[in-house]
């Protein structure tokens, strides 16, 4: 049991009463099979018991070799169980940025001014024309779709390496993009132009947000593993945080990939709205299967 489940999810990942017991039944069978070879040499029982032996020493010693069959097996069942497993941390991630987003959109409704904070002049002047500053997209769309790719995986990375100041940078990272969202949205209202902003977001954004949100929440895993440190010392939870939160982080790539592309090709193109809308499901709905169906499949 013990070598199956360390063969299945890295010896790192194995619960702690699992390891104990684990290791404790590898020294008993280590003692047995010197006391099978003086008593017993020749006898079926020592191969058995080396057979078992050489398969324990593999998982706990030997450092396993980097196979296509890995990464076949890290999305088929690592990647989801790792976002199951680490809900918590990610509904905090979207809940801080939800929060913020709300917040943004109530003060600058109120208070117009804090428009200029995250508004620019060209954006200005390009809804105050009734149209989205997004429109210009559509002319340059590969360049856009590789830079937009570019800055959100950047964005992703420094929310999830952020985690390493207790998870304050994490948090502000979250705060400040909710609050711009929320402001640019209220000025998209005040100009008449909400809809034709949801039109634009809808697409991509059922990617690009979950990705940021779930980056963000391996960097408050990092955090929890500093402040919290769990069952094992500060250093050991630390390092199991990085291995398990950086899984995350890789996971997030090919959503920010499909993202940006729809982002530049499709999310400003004159597609009907509905068409978008359906995009929108199609993609969150296939990606929260995904997870939803071999996360919580493995992780029971």
């Amino acid at each position: 049991m013990f070598i199956t489940l360390a063969s299945r999810i890295t010896l790192a990942r194995v619960p702690l009463k699992e390891f104990k017991s684990g290791s404790l039944l590898y020294r008993q069978t280590l003692s047995d099979l010197a006391y099978a070879r003086l008593r017993f040499p020749n006898h079926k029982v020592v191969r058995d018991l080396e057979l078992v032996v050489g398969k324990a020493h593999s998982v706990i010693y030997q450092a396993r070799r980097v196979k296509r069959g890995d990464w076949k097996e890290f999305w088929r069942t690592t990647w989801p169980t790792l976002v199951v497993s680490s809900a918590k941390e990610i509904g905090l991630a979207t809940a801080i940025f939800t929060v913020a987003s709300l917040f943004g959109f109530y003060l600058s409704v109120r208070f117009p001014v804090l428009e200029g904070f995250f508004i620019s002049p060209p954006m200005r002047e390009a809804m105050s024309s009734g149209h989205l500053w997004t429109e210009s997209i559509v002319k340059v769309a590969p360049q856009a779709s590789s830079a937009i790719a570019t800055n959100n995986i950047t964005v992703s990375i420094l929310a999830w390496a952020l985690g390493i100041t207790f998870g304050m940078g994490t948090i502000f990272l979250l705060v400040t993009n909710g609050l711009m969202l929320g402001v640019i949205s209220a000025g998209c209202l005040r100009a008449g132009l909400l809809a034709p902003l949801f039109e634009f977001i809808v697409a991509h954004g059922s990617l690009e947000l979950p990705a940021i949100w779930i980056a963000a929440g391996a960097g408050l895993v990092l955090a929890k593993a500093m402040i919290f440190p769990g069952q094992y010392s500060r250093s050991v939870e630390i390092r199991k945080a990085g291995q398990k939160s950086g899984q995350l982080l890789v996971g997030v790539i090919p959503m920010l990939l499909i993202a940006a592309f729809v982002e530049a090709f499709i999310s400003p193109s004159n597609l009907p709205a509905l068409i978008k809308v359906l995009l929108a499901v199609s993609l969150g709905g296939a990606y929260l299967t995904y997870i939803l169906t071999r996360g919580l499949k493995l992780s029971k």
